[in-house]
């Protein structure tokens, strides 16, 4: 365990986490909606937004997990669906609206998610509107 975690923790510190982490947060503070599955939900969200510029890198991801990557375009989609797989199998939520988030506190979550430190290391720069589109598409 000591172990998983030190690995964990050397990821984190040199991924420096992005847009999924950025709009978890927030989801796990005022919502009480625990980190992970926060993390897991907002995923194939931040995949779609970040595929126009880090497509070749989710083709990448998809041959880790030994699916084929597509030539031109669709590693996010692809990439996406294996994770809705994975998050169904693991009994997690897929949509904000399963966990009794209201729609009306979208706006506040999105402003609460551009202070978070993490969101600017995203590889697609956020703006206020882009968070707000992310748990839009979320819910």
């Amino acid at each position: 365990m000591l172990l998983g975690a030190h690995l964990a923790g050397m990821a984190i510190e040199n991924a420096m986490l992005g847009a999924a982490h950025a709009c978890a947060n927030p989801l796990t503070a005022h919502c009480g909606l625990a980190h992970g599955a926060a993390v897991g939900l907002m995923l194939p969200h931040v995949i779609r937004f970040n595929s126009q510029v880090v497509d070749q890198a989710y083709a990448e991801l998809l041959q880790v997990v030994n699916l084929p990557p597509q030539k031109d375009s669709g590693n996010s989609e692809r990439l996406c669906e294996r994770i809705i797989i994975l998050q169904a199998a693991a009994g997690l939520p897929q949509r904000l609206s399963e966990c009794q988030i209201e729609k009306a506190s979208l706006s506040q979550l999105a402003q609460a998610a551009t202070q978070e430190w993490t969101g600017t290391f995203n590889p697609r720069p956020l703006a206020l509107a882009d968070f707000l589109r992310l748990y839009e598409a979320a819910y």
